[in-house]
């Protein structure tokens, strides 16, 4: 008698254009932030980055929060690219709408925002695309991710969440009170 056939699993990998894209959006917003800050560095109305003493707590809390999200999104994105989970394609099209039409507009906001002499102008529409952005993550988080995850993916998570969000909230802090 022959042994039933049992399918295996199989592994399903991220596409090479998906992992570029995964890794350039983790690791672009903080270069790009790092080198917006070293060349306003020292000029009238910015930090001296050369004095670490000067440098006001809101960017001692982006640099480390910032460094805690993009850790935990390098690590979710290395779960990924290994197969241990498949993102769906609803899922993923959701995390890319929340990318896309939330979080690069943000970005691109506050950095118009942090090289800006009066900054007040920026401040409402970051908010609404904010507030944008918060409803797809949480989208995210809760339709696709509440079951699906393990608990180390949703500690991931979380640590990139709160990484980021405390990062964005001190960059805001920063811009708010320098208009």
């Amino acid at each position: 008698m022959l042994a039933p056939h049992v399918h295996a699993p199989r592994r399903r990998f991220l596409p090479l254009w998906e992992m570029l894209f995964g890794l350039t959006t983790l690791l672009l917003p903080g270069a790009v932030f790092v080198w917006g800050l070293v060349r306003v560095s020292g000029r009238p109305g910015y930090v001296d980055l050369s004095d670490w003493r000067s440098v006001p707590w809101s960017l001692w809390i982006i640099g480390v929060c910032g460094t805690i999200g993009t850790i935990a999104g390098l690590l979710d994105l290395h779960y990924h690219v290994t197969g241990k989970r498949l993102v769906s394609k609803r899922e993923r099209y959701g995390e890319l709408i929340s990318l896309g039409l939330g979080g690069t507009p943000v970005f691109l906001l506050m950095m118009a925002a942090s090289w800006s002499t009066d900054p007040r102008g920026f401040l409402t529409p970051i908010v609404l695309l904010t507030m944008f952005t918060v409803v797809m993550v949480c989208l995210d988080e809760f339709v696709y991710h509440r079951r699906a995850c393990t608990r180390y993916e949703a500690a991931l998570h979380k640590a990139l969440v709160f990484g980021n969000g405390a990062a964005f909230l001190a960059w805001f802090q920063w811009i708010a009170s320098r208009g």
